[in-house]
């Protein structure tokens, strides 16, 4: 999320969250475990929060970039602005016929 409520991808094309095609508002309870999924393959980016799906953006001839103010989480990263967060149970799985 970006702001407390946006969920997206920042960065395309240089727009945040906030501000391209992928924005949609979500509201978040406190203290509540949330289940992120993000798939990265065949060049489109897809991710889902609990079990609904809330990105499916192709990439095409797009620029995906990140923010400066996370560029320390480069390579992979999980980042929040403005809050407190926790992370449990973290995979990373590579996407191929064996999964």
């Amino acid at each position: 999320g970006w702001g407390g409520t946006v969920v997206g991808l920042s960065s395309i094309n240089g727009m945040d969250a906030s501000e391209n095609e992928t924005t949609t508002l979500r509201q978040f309870e406190k203290n509540r475990w949330y289940r992120i999924r993000l798939k990265v393959a065949d060049g489109k980016i897809q991710a889902w929060i609990d079990d609904e799906q809330v990105v499916d953006f192709t990439i095409g001839d797009n620029t995906i970039s990140i923010r400066p103010e996370v560029e320390l989480s480069r390579p992979f990263g999980i980042a929040s602005w403005n809050t407190t967060s926790a992370l449990r149970n973290i995979r990373v799985v590579k996407d191929g016929p064996e999964n």
